[in-house]
């Protein structure tokens, strides 16, 4: 027996213990992180999947695993069917939806325990919990506000190990945390709101101009915030957070100690709160149990102010993330340039080595540490979408397909992210038809979707739509698009707003200063994918908003059919390539 299944048998023999029918497994952790230490991610201790994304539904005798379409390959190469069985969720349709649909008709007619773990459940998701449970009376919710999976996998909480935080300057940040605060109090009062709790930890990062490096993959610290009476209240482990840094703000910021949250918010009274403002996809229902209490008035934010105001970047930020982005072209080029002359040595090269090596590079260019794991496929592996597992046994022969996806972080706590598809051996491989097929229509829709014209009511609902029209107009026979098209890039690499896909979510305009991906991409398990990514981002010319790209690595010309180029597609090329570096 292994231990994800001793652990997952010991879980079920848990939920008999304490009556519980059915169990919400979350993927992340008290602070909603997208990328979490495996052996902090309760999904992966029950399954053994390594994606950054999916949730589960345990009963005492049964355990499901929900999945977007970047994970299906993924999930069943990590994960026991016998033990879990995959919920393969298509594209426009969210994981956590289904999940939840499924868990209202497992609850059946008799009465129903439900357990799940308050500190990583979002307001959000219990609400569309609540939803789809309406009309049911035989329904008891259970919340535990410590995960009990974390207890019987036997893993102790650690020490912090977070180092000190550091202080972002005007010269790159284009704004003090002075004035940022002023535009959100400046919110407040024209909306009336007393208390306005702030749980994004990106969102507090970006109010204070300050980044950390506790987080896998993430330049946000650890904290919670609120906003009241005109002053931000920043929660966070002060051991990080030198007297030389907190001497940058005005006395509008006050920072406390993490752990004196719960009783800054306990000493706070109904006569001294008239409202809680919140938004609830970045709050744990754990901290909303907490503030709820204060007034008789609390309030769900639709869409976050401070989250849009971070979505517009100031011509600081951009001249600092367009620097970033070259040093990611450059470690892009060279890890090519290293790989290709190795094989026409002769030299046996793993996608490891790959990986390793990418990852020595942005060192090289002074990274801090990166966006996400490098994806360094090759073969058919690039038909896994997410691909963070490079094999050390797996030799990248000349001719494969090799699929590269990599970003970091820079001292300024701004991702990077890219994708470059290419031949390996570069110009002394020959490329088969069907894998220039493959390349150019994904570039095809590439392009289209960076000389995409930016109308007033624009919105990543409509950019999708363009690319996925023009991708799935010329793809070949049991090659599919599933997965969203881009998505927005800042402090987090996944930043929302603005959203670029296929769903609801992304019908919010695309606005001058907006930085997002254009990622394209076809797979099929049997033979391989193609994915291309630039980040862009919309710029004010001439009256109108156009795309200007950030990445400026090449394409790979060995893989282009040019016959299935458009004349405009041409001349949309040519131009790309005047400005491409390498």
């Amino acid at each position: 027996m292994t231990n994800t299944e001793k652990i997952l048998k010991r879980f079920q023999t848990f939920l008999k213990k304490e009556k519980l029918d059915l169990f919400v497994v979350n993927s992340t952790d008290e602070y909603l992180s997208e990328y979490v230490d495996m052996q902090s991610n309760s999904r992966y201790l029950l399954t053994g999947f390594s994606g950054s994304a999916g949730d589960m539904i345990v009963t005492q005798e049964e355990a499901m695993l929900f999945i977007d379409g970047r994970y299906h390959l993924q999930a069943e190469n990590e994960v026991n069917p016998e033990l879990v069985s995959l919920i393969k969720v298509g594209l426009g349709t969210s994981p956590q939806r289904v999940l939840y649909e499924k868990l209202a008709e497992l609850c059946g007619i008799n009465n129903t325990n439900i357990g799940i773990v308050s500190s990583k459940t979002s307001c959000a998701g219990f609400k569309e919990l609540l939803k789809n449970l309406e009309g049911r009376q035989n329904i008891k919710i259970f919340e535990y506000e410590q995960d009990p999976i974390a207890k019987i996998a036997g893993i102790k909480e650690k020490t912090k190990t977070g180092g000190v935080l550091r202080y972002i300057p005007e010269e790159i940040s284009g704004t003090t945390p002075e004035n940022k605060l002023e535009s959100v109090n400046k919110y407040k009062t024209e909306n009336n709101i007393d208390l306005l709790l702030v749980a994004d930890l990106a969102n507090i990062a970006y109010l204070a101009n300050l980044r950390g490096a506790e987080i896998p993959y993430s330049s946000c610290f650890k904290a919670k915030s609120v906003i009241f009476r005109g002053k931000a209240y920043i929660f966070t482990d002060l051991n990080n957070l030198p007297v030389e840094i907190i001497d940058n703000f005005s006395e509008k910021f006050v920072f406390q100690q993490e752990k004196d949250f719960e009783g800054f918010i306990k000493n706070l009274s109904k006569e001294q709160v008239a409202n809680v403002y919140y938004h609830p996809g970045s709050t744990t229902l754990a901290v909303f149990r907490k503030v709820e209490k204060l007034a008789d008035k609390v309030v769900e934010i639709k869409e976050s102010f401070i989250s849009s105001l971070k979505a517009i970047k100031t011509r600081q930020e951009m001249g600092y993330m367009a620097e970033c982005y070259l040093k990611t072209d450059i470690v892009v080029n060279r890890v090519i340039c290293w790989l290709n002359q190795n094989l026409e040595s002769g030299e046996k090269i793993s996608e490891k080595d790959f990986s390793e090596k990418v990852k020595s590079l942005f060192k090289e260019e002074g990274a801090v540490g990166l966006s996400f794991e490098p994806i360094t496929a090759s073969g058919k592996n690039t038909a896994f979408i997410h691909y963070t597992h490079p094999d050390p046994e797996k030799a990248i022969k000349p001719g494969d397909f090799i699929l590269l996806d990599c970003g970091a972080y820079f001292e300024g706590g701004y991702a990077t992210d890219q994708t470059r598809t290419f031949l390996a051996g570069g110009g002394f491989a020959t490329a088969e038809e069907l894998q220039k097929t493959v390349y150019t229509s994904v570039l095809k829709g590439f392009l289209h979707g960076l000389n995409l014209e930016i109308k007033e009511n624009t919105t990543g609902y409509d950019l999708d739509n363009a690319v996925r029209e023009v991708v799935d107009s010329c793809k070949p026979e049991g090659f599919s698009f599933s997965h969203a098209t881009g998505h927005g890039v800042g402090i987090p690499v996944h930043e929302d707003p603005p959203r670029i896909g296929p769903s609801e979510s992304s019908k919010i305009p695309l606005k001058a200063g907006m930085v997002f991906t254009i990622e394209p991409g076809l797979y099929n398990e049997s033979y391989g994918g193609v994915r291309i990514e630039n980040t862009v981002t919309a710029v004010k010319e001439d009256g109108s908003i156009k795309i200007r790209t950030l990445t400026k690595a090449p394409l790979d010309e060995n893989l282009i059919n040019y016959d299935m180029l458009t004349e405009q597609e041409k001349i949309w090329l040519k131009d790309y390539n005047r400005f491409k570096i390498g």
